[in-house]
């Protein structure tokens, strides 16, 4: 009972063993330069929840030591979760994954003039972009690569347009291994630029 007046705290929801998914996010334009690693789960019941809406709070996660306590891992405050809708907590960077892109080459073709003056041409850079995971289990990885002006690129593997300028890729890099992503990109520059826009295109 309680109190007229008077106000009680009490827990809202209870779940033991919830499952969830890790996957690391490489969004240079949204989180900086270094892969992100997010813990993902559902509010239904097939990750042990469901049963009601999660009030607005604050997400705290601990992992077991080995030592008979916890190791702090981050938190994160939340509003208001609906049955079903994803919960997403962001734990920075990893130490133990890491990403690099390296640009192989250039070529610069397709000139066009006026005046005796180059006013448009086209160039094409191949690009070769590394994970390498030194965690001792296999990691899921999503990478978007955004672009300004008119590009076309023809990826080596699957790739999805994100948005009008982004592209989206998501692949696996094994325990205490790497992962390659490779495409090339012709970006058309000066009048040969006809639209602000990336377009996925197949190798030939």
């Amino acid at each position: 009972t309680i109190a007229n007046g008077w106000s009680k705290r009490m827990p809202a929801v209870y779940a033991d063993e919830v499952r969830f998914d890790i996957v690391y996010r490489m969004r240079a334009y949204q989180y900086g330069p270094r892969p992100v690693r997010f813990f993902l789960w559902n509010n239904d019941d097939e990750h042990m929840l469901g049963e009601s809406p999660l009030p607005d709070g604050t997400i705290r996660l601990f992992r077991d030591n080995g030592l008979d306590g916890l190791s702090y891992l981050g938190q994160q405050a939340l509003l208001y979760v609906p049955i079903t809708a994803e919960i997403e907590v962001n734990l920075g960077p990893d130490d133990l994954v890491i990403y690099k892109q390296r640009k192989t080459r250039t070529t610069r073709f397709n000139f066009q003039f006026k005046n005796n003056n180059v006013n448009g041409w086209d160039e094409q850079q191949g690009w070769i972009h590394t994970m390498r995971n030194y965690r001792d289990k296999p990691i899921k990885f999503e990478l978007r690569l955004q672009w300004a002006g008119d590009v076309d690129i023809t990826p080596e593997s699957e790739t999805t347009a994100f948005d009008y300028r982004t592209i989206e890729a998501e692949f696996s890099a094994p325990s205490s291994g790497k992962s390659e992503y490779e495409f090339s990109a012709r970006i058309h520059h000066g009048n040969n630029a006809k639209q602000n826009r990336v377009k996925l295109t197949r190798a030939q």
